[in-house]
């Protein structure tokens, strides 16, 4: 790998940054117009501030981005306060101390050398799901009512036929799986779905009267509701009514699918 490899990452990562932000920013304000006022306003006075203090030699604007990795160090101490998003805040936080560290000329790394933590990562990820699981079997009354599927570096096919569906853990690293519930049913109002990617994707069908919540957390993936549920809402937002399946976990360079 190339130097120009890891710029290429650090592009990318400013601009899922700036997207994220700029969606919260939009949504908060949605939901809170008044407060759209006072963060575009102490947006511009920041960027104000900055800019005079440069103007007048105290400060050098264009170096201050070198401190862009502290945007993903706070972005992980804040998933760490968060119930079920500890996993993802740790890999933020590893992610923006490393990138914080070679800004800084304390160490120096390629793209290469974060292979391992990729595959650390991916480790972590399967013992949270692990478990997780574990914890939500014993809740919801062992595994008659529950599935699990791993696939590492290959692929998982399977028909789902639980008629008390009520959670389901799945594991894809460097490969993928394929889960049909068309057979399954759901006696309650809401089954939960732990789905964790990295370098893979996940494909699930559901049954037409089937809503899906989509609760989970990407970087660098993608998720898609390809059902045809006319009350489907877009991922985040909150589903009313019976027989919703509702998606958690993480998703890292990869991608879940669902559809009837």
């Amino acid at each position: 790998m190339t130097d120009f490899d890891k710029d290429s990452l650090k592009d990318s990562i400013r601009r899922d940054i700036h997207d994220r932000i700029a969606d919260r920013i939009r949504d908060k304000a949605a939901r809170h117009p008044p407060a759209q006022g006072m963060i575009l306003g102490a947006t511009v006075c920041v960027v104000g501030v900055i800019l005079m203090l440069d103007h007048m030699g105290v400060v050098q604007a264009g170096n201050l981005w070198r401190f862009w990795p502290m945007l993903l160090v706070v972005a992980g101490v804040v998933n760490l306060t968060e119930p079920g998003k500890q996993a993802w805040g740790a890999l933020l936080l590893v992610i923006g101390v490393l990138f914080q560290l070679d800004n800084l000329g304390f160490i120096h790394f390629r793209v290469a050398d974060l292979w391992p933590l990729a595959i650390i990562t991916a480790g972590v990820m399967m013992i949270w799901g692990s478990l997780k699981a574990r914890q939500f079997k014993t809740k919801v009354g062992g595994a008659a009512n529950s599935m699990n599927a791993t696939s590492i570096f290959g692929g998982v096919e399977r028909r789902v036929g639980v008629k008390d569906f009520k959670y389901g853990s799945v594991s894809a690293v460097f490969g993928g799986v394929e889960l049909d519930f068309r057979d399954a049913e759901m006696e309650g109002e809401e089954a939960v779905m732990d789905i964790n990617v990295m370098f893979g994707g996940v494909e699930i069908r559901v049954p037409d009267h089937w809503r899906v919540e989509a609760r989970n957390q990407t970087m660098f993936g993608g998720y898609t509701d390809a059902t045809r549920g006319t009350g489907n809402p877009p991922p985040g937002a909150a589903v009313t009514g019976p027989k919703t399946l509702v998606i958690t976990g993480q998703v890292l360079f990869g991608g879940i699918e669902v559809k009837n």
